[in-house]
């Protein structure tokens, strides 16, 4: 594989956690890399081909064990036996089968899964847990998952990387909570164009549809005002949950 491989970063970040890391392993492997948000429901709209001799680096959050359930998210994506490299981005309890079933998501678009990691981020409920990541260290893990997997690349004869997880995957599960506002919204709009998943409505941005609501918070973290926020006991008792349980940090893991 030619030296100044095109190299293309594609990510589901709400709230930058995995993109931090898609840029990291990306830009270890090629000095220009182009990138693709595909937490913008438009961009996940937009074609794009990629030929065999590109590298696609792919990055999401980990949702209970899964990849966030949007039914458009790699819908836009067409590899011809493309090389792909994934990041599994997790709040420091587990990434269960969220990277196989990316992987399989990626072989069913002609895209061949050649390197793979799993990477910790503050956790979408509380920003104690994985606090301050990625950190030096993280950041150094990922820029070794680009180099080494730039060097697999090189073997004209490498093989599809072994990846953790069983099908059939997990049962989804999702929170009976999620955001909304309160009175002091005063409307500005901030929280509909950060959801990703178009679940705020400009008319009425104090409410939102609890089904396409991911739970990623992105709306919270984007609210000016901090009308925004989840309530009620069943998430402050979650929170103290995953606080008491999620104490221990947790490591990158690479698989080539």
């Amino acid at each position: 594989m030619a030296e100044h491989i095109k190299v293309t970063a594609a990510y589901f970040s709400p709230t930058g956690g995995t993109r931090a890391y898609v840029k990291e392993i990306a830009g270890a492997m090629s000095a220009a890399v182009e990138e693709l948000d595909l937490t913008r429901p438009e961009v996940r709209r937009q074609k794009r081909q990629f030929g065999p001799d590109e590298v696609l680096v792919l990055g999401v959050p980990v949702y209970y064990g899964r990849v966030p359930e949007v039914p458009d998210l790699l819908d836009g994506l067409e590899g011809k036996d493309t090389p792909v490299v994934l990041a599994a981005v997790y709040g420091n309890r587990a990434i269960d089968d969220a990277l196989l079933e990316l992987s399989d998501l990626c072989a069913a678009r002609g895209f061949r899964t050649a390197a793979a990691g799993e990477f910790i981020a503050p956790h979408t409920f509380s920003a104690r847990i994985g606090a301050g990541r990625p950190d030096a260290s993280d950041k150094e893990s990922a820029r070794e998952l680009g180099r080494r997997a730039l060097d697999k690349l090189a073997q004209p004869d490498w093989q599809p990387a072994e990846l953790p997880g069983k099908r059939p995957y997990r049962e989804f599960q999702r929170a009976p909570f999620y955001p909304e506002g309160e009175e002091s919204c005063v409307s500005c709009g901030a929280c509909v164009r950060a959801c990703p998943v178009e679940a705020i409505f400009a008319s009425n941005p104090k409410q939102t549809d609890a089904e396409r609501c991911l739970r990623c918070l992105a709306c919270v973290k984007a609210c000016p005002t901090g009308s925004r926020a989840v309530r009620g006991m069943a998430f402050e008792a979650t929170r103290q949950r995953l606080e008491q349980l999620l104490q221990q940090p947790r490591q990158p893991v690479l698989y080539l």
